[in-house]
């Protein structure tokens, strides 16, 4: 049985569970979705979707490892760059996130 990815609190006092809002509609914008938005920036890649694939976008270990830490900063789960690696797309990332939350 794999850990779950360590749950941490952001510096700042920052609630890691708080979502941002999609603005057309108001509502939480899906964990996944942000993800994807977040590979969009740092991979020069704004139609990045939560199915694609980090490596098949153009990712490669700098970025990588400049996702991890924005995901720790912005979500309180810091994941392990096998993890990371291995979960390969967003909706498998937010899976982790979610499943490191709950650890606790």
């Amino acid at each position: 049985m794999e850990p779950a990815p360590q749950l941490i609190h952001p510096p700042g006092g920052q609630d890691e569970t708080e979502r941002h809002h999609d603005a057309s509609s108001g509502g939480p914008v899906p964990l996944e979705d942000e993800i994807a938005a977040l590979w969009g920036e740092l991979l020069d890649r704004p139609e990045a979707g939560a199915e694609d694939e980090f490596f098949a976008l153009g990712g490669n270990s700098l970025t990588g490892i400049q996702i991890i830490e924005r995901l720790a900063r912005d979500y309180g789960v810091l994941l392990s760059v096998r993890d990371f690696y291995l979960a390969q797309t967003p909706a498998r990332v937010a899976g982790l996130i979610e499943r490191g939350r709950s650890s606790t």
